[in-house]
């Protein structure tokens, strides 16, 4: 499969995984800063980090196909999410700056992420291994 197509399917897949996610993030956002004493900066960040866990697995088995291990794979995936959540904090937060802007606020966090998390997955954390050991 030449590397467009396969790049295009894991983009695909990506979409797929990045749903349920925001899903995920999106339920606990509106739970957090709807039910209790939380602002919506700090649901948010909340919320992020449920995400995490169930990313790692799903972008690694589904969308990437990654079936190696390799000792520092999980730590380039929490440093791509840290870094992650860092921008997505930090768009969330300047985007939100209006009253009532929670909402757009949520997605434009949410598709800045969701652009750096497959760029750095795809060439950062489950590259093949060959590139790793040439």
């Amino acid at each position: 499969m030449d590397e467009s197509r396969k790049t295009a399917l894991q983009a695909i897949r990506f979409l797929i995984v990045s749903g349920v996610s925001l899903s995920i993030d999106y339920g606990v956002y509106s739970f957090l800063s709807h039910f209790t004493m939380l602002d919506s900066s700090w649901a948010k960040r909340v919320s992020f980090v449920c995400i995490f866990a169930w990313g790692y697995f799903a972008h690694k088995h589904f969308t990437f196909k990654n079936r190696g291990f390799s000792a520092s794979e999980p730590l380039r995936f929490g440093l791509l999410y840290l870094t992650g959540w860092v921008i997505n904090s930090l768009v969330h937060d300047y985007a939100a700056a209006n009253p009532g802007a929670s909402n757009p606020a949520f997605l434009a966090a949410t598709f800045v992420w969701a652009c750096w998390n497959f760029v750095g997955q795809k060439f950062f954390v489950f590259r093949k291994r060959e590139i790793e050991e040439g």
